[in-house]
């Protein structure tokens, strides 16, 4: 017998309390009336007898429950009988994990696992149970526990080809896990795999298998050299016909000597150009193509390296490009008011390739032009609005328009009050700043974890924090403020309204107010400004495997969005990813093959392109320290004299939990023993016992 906390012998010393007891226990001397004593003669009284052990079945009791708790707080355990329940016996529960992670497709290594895992199958026995579980990036099981070796090659039979995840040893562990919280039997595991390194994860992590009948089937032989499409470096959405970037293709060989490889590109299957790079052993090279069109609209494309080798997936790498039109935006400001238009459009402009195109009008011009054309509207010191734009205005905002405002010396109360809806604050004053008073405040803090501020590098933010301001418009903020004065008063409020957002600058945007558009920062802050209000995301070009997306992105800027969330998605293999009645409901998408997808919508289509993770290409094997660590490190040994951790024998066996149970019924049966033995004595004392007195 072995015991988890033998410390908790020490406990045993407490015998010692029932002896002491029952060794000093007095007898209480029952007081009787008498007339006299003078007729009784002395006689001492002998204590020894008070000395000795009276009581013996209640002391017995007492003791045996001191030391059957003690026991149990030690927690005993077994040997003998955890060996039998861990492979002493003839029954196991048999776990054949699979590797079906993307590296398994190399060469014939697939085939050489599904004949070992058949083997495996073969030595299934008559009273052994065997369940089959595929693993990669997640774990499947297969079937329910069965002896039946027919089921189990049906169950096998569903795994047809490996999947494009990446290899993770911690989900087979898992899933081993979650299988020996229902198994009644010790389990038997054999994990089918090419051992790729990579399986550790990033940065590796030191795995230990979770059971003691753990068995290795390596199915990859030698060097596995691999060559494959590592990345590719590109815009995902392009506003002019012509790309306006590098775009930079990056090519990877892994255990491989010098070669030579062509890169094709192809949009919409139609090549583009082609060309040829040389690599070094085990090296890297790049392509770079530039100065191609691009088709309008959504566009697949494709970066692909011949000859193929024998991993072919990783081979291809598959992206979108896509082309649109500008984001219109529509500036209203007066005739006179010239100077923040001329800012603003300049910042937008400086981009290489702009996504926003500023169309300048009056507020009386702005009511013949329909506001559900534009992505923003931006109100630069307007002092009013014509009543229909002021309506119009607020339903664009509700369904997802951006709305942006600044401060001058034309803001009035009567805007507040026509955009009462949507206006982030209460206005209090105007303040001028003089050179008998404050003279200027600067720009302070701000919300630098807030998707405005969240890209400016330091220099940027040191350039923020000098902007002059000379006047602005003191506000009671109704929203969140994002950028404060030095003074403490709110400089940019935003406010959501429906499914839009408001944006006020309590100052202006040219050099009258301040002089913010001198500024480094004005530029890239003015971008942010106007991409946050239209709510323009950064979009991928490629996503990896596995990856979910939210579906909820499509249907954004719709007036009725549950109306919207009703889509068709086309799977890389051109049929439904989902059932009719799943796509009406499902927010989002689990990439989980090679190629792209398409998200239909009413008259819109969406790409989506996914790629197995470039880590997956290294095929780089455990080493055999490696696989020895793994061996020696398992939770249990062979039945030749090595056991289960004492730990897990004890948690295995509860021994502690009977013997309580044991001790508590022992003390109910002193209880009794004690009232009958030393309960209180009744002496009855009547006349009869009461001697005559003397004449």
């Amino acid at each position: 017998m072995g015991l988890l906390a033998p410390w908790f012998l020490l406990g045993t010393l407490a015998v010692g309390v029932p002896l002491w007891v029952h060794l000093i226990r007095r007898e209480q001397a029952v007081r009787l009336p008498f007339s006299s004593l003078m007729f009784l003669r002395r006689v001492p009284i002998k204590s020894v007898s008070r000395q000795r052990l009276k009581y013996f079945l209640l002391l017995s009791m007492r003791l045996l429950i001191i030391l059957l708790v003690t026991l149990a707080f030690a927690r005993p355990y077994f040997p003998s009988v955890t060996r039998a329940l861990t492979g002493g016996g003839s029954e196991r529960h048999v776990v054949i994990l699979l590797d079906a992670s993307m590296s398994m497709q190399y060469g014939d290594r697939w085939e050489r696992a599904l004949a070992a895992a058949q083997e495996a199958i073969g030595g299934v026995r008559e009273r052994d149970q065997a369940q089959i579980v595929l693993f990669s990036s997640d774990f499947q099981v297969l079937n329910l526990p069965t002896s039946d070796k027919a089921a189990l090659r049906a169950a096998l039979a569903q795994a047809a080809t490996p999947t494009a995840s990446p290899t993770s040893y911690a989900q087979a562990f898992r899933a081993v896990e979650r299988i020996e919280e229902d198994a009644r039997r010790p389990l038997s595991v054999v994990l089918i795999s090419d051992l790729q390194k990579s399986g550790l994860g990033n940065p590796p992590q030191a795995l230990s298998p979770p059971v003691s009948d753990f068995r290795l089937v390596n199915v990859a032989e030698g060097e596995a050299p691999n060559w494959a499409v590592e990345g590719v470096r590109s815009r995902r959405t392009v506003y002019k016909a012509r790309y306006p970037d590098r775009m930079v293709v990056q090519v990877r060989g892994y255990a491989t000597e010098a070669a030579t490889k062509e890169v094709t590109f192809s949009i919409r299957g139609k090549v583009v150009e082609k060309k040829t790079v040389a690599l070094p052993a085990s090296g890297t090279a790049t392509a770079v193509f530039e100065r191609f069109d691009v088709p309008l609209g959504s566009n697949p494309a494709r970066i692909e390296i011949t000859p193929p080798d024998r991993l072919p997936l990783d081979d291809t790498y598959y992206f979108t490009l896509e082309r649109r039109e500008p984001n219109r935006v529509l500036f209203l400001r007066e005739a006179d008011s010239q100077a923040e238009l001329y800012y603003l459009r300049s910042a937008l402009a400086a981009e290489t390739d702009s996504p926003f195109l500023i169309e300048a009008r009056s507020p009386a011009e702005a009511a013949s032009v329909p506001l559900r054309e534009y992505a923003m509207v931006i109100l630069s010191n307007v002092q009013r609005l014509p009543g229909a734009v002021a309506s119009e205005l607020r339903d664009f905002v509700q369904q997802g328009g951006g709305l942006l405002m600044t401060a001058g010396s034309r803001t009035s109360p009567a805007l507040e009050t026509e955009l009462k809806e949507l206006w982030p604050g209460k206005t209090l004053e105007k303040r001028l700043m003089t050179r008998e008073g404050e003279r200027l405040v600067l720009l302070g803090e701000f919300d630098r974890d807030h998707a405005i501020f969240r890209d400016l590098r330091e220099a940027g933010a040191d350039s923020l924090r000098a902007v002059e301001v000379y006047a602005y418009v003191r506000m009671q903020p109704e929203g969140a403020v994002t950028l404060r004065y030095s003074n403490g008063d709110p400089a940019l409020i935003e406010k959501a309204v429906g499914q839009g957002r408001v944006l006020l600058f309590t100052s202006s945007f040219d050099n009258v107010w301040s002089d913010f558009p001198l500024h480094p920062v004005f530029l890239p802050l003015a971008h942010q400004l106007v991409r946050y209000g239209t709510q323009l995301g950064s979009e991928m070009p490629a996503h990896t495997i596995p990856s979910a997306v939210s579906l909820r992105e499509f249907a954004r800027g719709s007036a009725d969005a549950s109306s919207d969330r009703i889509w068709t998605i086309i799977g890389p293999d051109g049929k439904r990813e989902a059932s009719l009645t799943g796509e009406t409901q499902t927010d989002f998408l689990v990439l989980r093959r090679p190629g792209l997808y398409e998200i239909r919508q009413k008259d819109r289509i969406n790409l989506l392109a996914a790629n197995p993770d470039p880590r997956e290409s290294d095929l780089l094997p455990l080493s055999a320290e490696d696989q020895a660590l793994w061996k020696s490190g398992s939770r249990a040994q062979s039945a030749a004299g090595e056991t289960l951790p004492a730990a897990e024998q004890a948690r295995r066996q509860a021994v502690w939990w009977y013997l309580l149970l044991l001790a508590l019924l022992i003390a109910a049966v002193e209880v009794y023993l004690a009232n009958q033995y030393l309960g209180p004595k009744r002496i009855a004392v009547g006349a009869e016992m009461v001697p005559p007195m003397a004449a």
